[in-house]
Formats: C-alpha cells, structure tokens, sequence
C-alpha cells in the first residue's frame, strides 16, 4: 500500500510534467539518462582483470608498481557517500564500438562486509551482457576463472530463441549472458562478442518499484507481466518452485532497459547494503536539477543516504547525492553546478 507520502509525491511530480509540458520545457526535476553503473568491489585490480580476460573489455594499463594508485582524498565524494575516512579507487572496463562500461571501485579503511548474493533477494543486481556467440565467450569466462550458476552448466533457450546462461564473476556477482537468436550489427564489427548490456534488478515489490521509476522519476515502463511459473527462469536460476513477474524501465534520454524481476513462492531476504559493502552497487542518474529531484525522491520514501540527507558538491564543479531506491539498489542523482566544487589541486610532491 502507498503512503500518503508517497501518493502526494505522484501528484507533485505529474503536476511539475503537466506544467513543465504546457511550456514546452523540461521539468525541474526531470531525469535526462543515465550515467555509469558501478560494481563495488574487494579488489579493483582483480576485478577489472577478470572483466578484461573473460569479455576483452579494456582496461587501464597497470603502473610499473603492478598496482594501481589510489586516488587523492576527496572528503566531499566521502561526504555523498558517508564514508568518512575512507580511501578509495575506481576505473571503467569498457568494450570498444559499443556503450558498454562497467565501474569497478573499491572502498577501504571503512567498515564493510561481503554480501552473500542470492538472484532472487530482492536489491540483487544483475549485469546483463548480450553477446554474439555465447558459447565462446562462455569458454573465456571459465578460463578467467568465473563460475556457472545455471543448473547443468549449459545455456537455457527462452521462449524468443535467445540462449542464456548466468555466472558469477571473480567477485561472486551475477552476470546473465544472452545470445539473441539473431543478430544485428551496423558499422565496424565490435573488437569482442559483447555488443550491448542491461541491467536486471530484483525486487521486493513490483508495483512499488514501478511507481518509484515510473512516478517519481519519469522513467518509461512496459513489457509487464503477471506472476507465472516461468520454466525458463527456473531452468537459468535452479530455483524450480520459483514463479516470477517482470517489466522494465528506460529512463528519459537513454538507451539503457533496467528490468525488473520478483520472485515468489522462495525464500528471499531483502538485501540490507552500505554502499562500501562488496556486492552493492549504483547507477548514475543525469538530471536537470539535483536538489529538486532529490527532494521528491525524499518526499517520496526513497533513503538519501548521503551527510545531512541533502546533494552535496562534489569535484569537478558536479553536485549529487546517494540514493536507496525500494529496493536498496543504490541511485546517484547528479548535475553540473557553476562554480561550487572545484577540482582539488594535488599535493605537491
């Protein structure tokens, strides 16, 4: 059941789009796409091996060192993440001639624990990899020493004609690759079998989360379903007496489908995460103006987790905050500012 809350947040969200619509302007609060989706890991450096070893994605050479840096403190990144203290690194793994990226950072020297992860705890989320030939991409996954999840070892076949598979990579996080029973491919052959990716979050309640996206933060909704006992959900994950509903989302101005899964008739347990625990993760949300959409997303029952519940600035001259959807899958809100957070010079050395 809705909050009141939560009911009125709707209202004042439809209202600002009516208006903002009868003008012919964007909305203040309006979400305009998505940025990175980031995993958060125990080890960068062995995250972004494996992602280069099983996928071909590129990744930033190692130093001399053999180690990469850790970067400069940054107390106003720390104060959106309430992470005081912390030290912190990341870098992208990236395929070339595609959109796809994926952020791996490590947080250290804050209390943290590794969430044992389960794909049907709601707060799970999934990274979805649609790839060309599944069978050799799945031969560079084992030999990068990631695992199968999927019953037998073996893809399953959707109703579609497309062929999946779900692993664990070397962090013990689960990757879905998919082969579509056809594909298509314009310009340059992509240097690797990855060609796109997607996201797929499990949730506690779909009609919740549908009302978060959909309401609250203007994201477009289709392809739902009712709860079914679909055989071959049940073949990819092994949980036999699982049914499932589903629907995905696509936030304004991107490419990126986020879809949703709930599970019933198995045990679940809703994931509890800070963002610095090994098995979180975030996705970046561009917007027009972060206090305002930070603001109903607050009136709305989203957790804004950063230091004072407040966007905070952060360099390069960027304000956002840290967002808990329904689910505890983690949001990052973020805008331009003129002026409020400069780059950090580096110490001297």
């Amino acid at each position: 059941m809705r909050s009141i809350a939560s009911a009125i947040s709707v209202v004042i969200f439809a209202a600002a789009l009516g208006c903002a619509a009868a003008i012919g302007q964007t909305p203040t609060n309006a979400v305009l796409g998505t940025g990175a989706f980031t995993a958060f890991v125990e080890n960068m450096d062995r995250s972004l091996a494996f992602f280069h070893d099983a996928f071909g994605m590129e990744v930033p050479a190692l130093p001399a060192t053999g180690e990469r840096a850790y970067n400069q403190t940054n107390p106003q990144l720390f104060a959106m993440f309430d992470i005081a203290g912390a030290k912190e690194r990341h870098q992208s793994a990236r395929m070339t001639g595609t959109r796809v990226t994926v952020e791996l950072m490590e947080i250290q020297n804050v209390m943290h624990q590794t969430i044992p992860l389960r794909i049907q705890d709601p707060g799970n989320a999934t990274l979805v990899l649609i790839v060309r030939d599944l069978d050799t991409t799945l031969a560079r996954v084992k030999q990068a020493n990631g695992t199968i999840e999927t019953p037998g070892g073996k893809p399953v076949a959707l109703a579609d004609g497309t062929r999946a598979i779900l692993i664990r990579d070397i962090d013990r996080r689960f990757i879905e690759l998919r082969q579509p029973a056809s594909v298509s491919v314009t310009g340059p052959a992509p240097a690797s079998d990855i060609l796109d990716m997607r996201l797929l979050i499990t949730v506690n309640d779909m009609d919740e989360t549908k009302h978060a996206y959909r309401d609250v933060l203007g994201f477009t909704v289709e392809g739902e379903t009712a709860f079914a006992p679909d055989a071959p959900m049940r073949a990819l994950t092994g949980l036999s007496a699982a049914q499932v509903r589903r629907s995905r989302v696509q936030a304004p101005g991107s490419m990126l489908w986020i879809e949703f899964v709930e599970f019933k008739g198995v045990e679940r347990t809703p994931l509890r995460m800070r963002i610095q625990d090994r098995g979180a993760a975030r996705l970046q949300l561009r917007v027009q103006n972060v206090d305002a959409i930070v603001a109903t997303m607050k009136t709305a029952g989203f957790k804004v987790m950063s230091v004072g519940g407040v966007a905070v600035p952060i360099p390069p001259n960027l304000k956002g905050a840290l967002v808990a959807d329904p689910n505890n899958f983690f949001l990052t809100p973020y805008a331009p500012c003129d002026g409020c957070a400069p780059t950090i010079a580096a110490p001297a050395r």
